[in-house]
């Protein structure tokens, strides 16, 4: 696996390389194939994931969450980061820049 680059609200991130995904009532479900893993987003994650289609800022990403969630940024910020995290130790997404 890859080294592991450090995500920020500057960092540019999308999907890792063909992903496998599906949609469940509304949310989203990932394969992790070379873990042999399965992930439910919920509501909050699948919006997430959803906007990771297109490689986006984390800042942006987070703006335009909290405009559909009405959250507080830099909570939203921490959180999405954190989630962003897991999915790349996972290798669903990948750092495009920093």
């Amino acid at each position: 696996m890859s080294r592991e680059i450090p995500i920020t609200a500057e960092s540019i991130v999308a999907w890792s390389e063909a992903p496998v995904a599906t949609e469940v009532d509304r949310e989203v479900v990932l394969m992790s194939v070379g873990r042999g893993r399965c992930y439910g987003l919920g509501e909050t994650g699948s919006s997430v994931w959803r906007r990771l289609g297109s490689p986006i800022r984390v800042d942006d990403l987070c703006r335009e969450l909290m405009l559909e969630y009405h959250a507080d940024l830099d909570v939203l910020v921490k959180d999405v980061i954190v989630l962003l995290e897991q999915m790349q130790q996972e290798g669903l997404v990948k750092v495009i820049a920093e």
